[in-house]
């Protein structure tokens, strides 16, 4: 019977020490982006981490992940959704189109109140991170990006459930996880198509940047 004991009480106390671990890891991530400015909380100081993340929620934590302050910025393109006129983030989906995060194609509506999947953010934050075209190659949305983001490490201790809405919890590993990926950009334009891309890692005479070194910048 002592034994038995012993055994439930050691796995009380694993099992404590593991919720402890994680509530240490979700205050530290919430921490990282507050201080970033990047989530902030409802009037009432709540962060809602249990919440699903809107569509319009998303492209705002983006953009101001990319520099940005959609609130106060001034040059942003015309509003090309049509449901987003006079929409609080209006400016923040202009700024994610002309980023390329997100398309206004034949159908003009964004959809800002929607619930965003796992692969939607996910396919928007490499493409931030200007991945895009590795992640077409290994073949598109979604599995493409789910390739990439994987091989990043964008989706370390993230479990990507097909279709599934993402929590904004997650979503905060997520952009966490993002922060000190280098970022790869475009140095030469083919009309062939053959474009190149150098990854800004720090390596070869090669400067390093990141999200978190362009937010610090701003």
């Amino acid at each position: 019977m002592k034994k038995i004991i012993c055994i439930f009480m050691s796995v009380l106390l694993i099992l404590s020490l593991n919720c402890v671990n994680v509530l240490a890891v979700e205050e530290d991530n919430v921490s990282q982006l507050s201080k970033y400015n990047i989530i902030k909380g409802d009037p009432d100081g709540k962060m809602r981490l249990a919440d699903n993340l809107t569509r319009a929620e998303a492209v705002t934590l983006l953009v101001r992940l990319y520099g940005f302050t959609p609130e106060t910025s001034e040059a942003v393109p015309p509003n090309e959704f049509s449901d987003m006129e006079k929409h609080w983030a209006q400016n923040a989906a202009m700024i994610a189109k002309g980023l390329r995060i997100v398309e206004a194609g034949e159908n003009t509506m964004f959809n800002p109140n929607a619930n965003i999947t796992a692969e939607e953010f996910i396919k928007m934050i490499v493409c931030l991170l200007g991945y895009q075209e590795v992640a077409e190659r290994k073949g598109g949305n979604p599995h493409g990006y789910i390739i990439q983001a994987a091989k990043l490490g964008v989706t370390k201790e993230i479990s990507v459930d097909s279709g599934n809405c993402i929590t904004r919890e997650n979503a905060v590993q997520i952009i966490c996880n993002s922060l000190d990926i280098p970022i790869m950009v475009m140095t030469s334009f083919n009309l062939n198509g053959a474009n190149t891309y150098t990854i800004l890692n720090g390596k070869n005479g090669v400067e390093f940047r990141s999200l978190r070194t362009m937010i610090e910048e701003k």
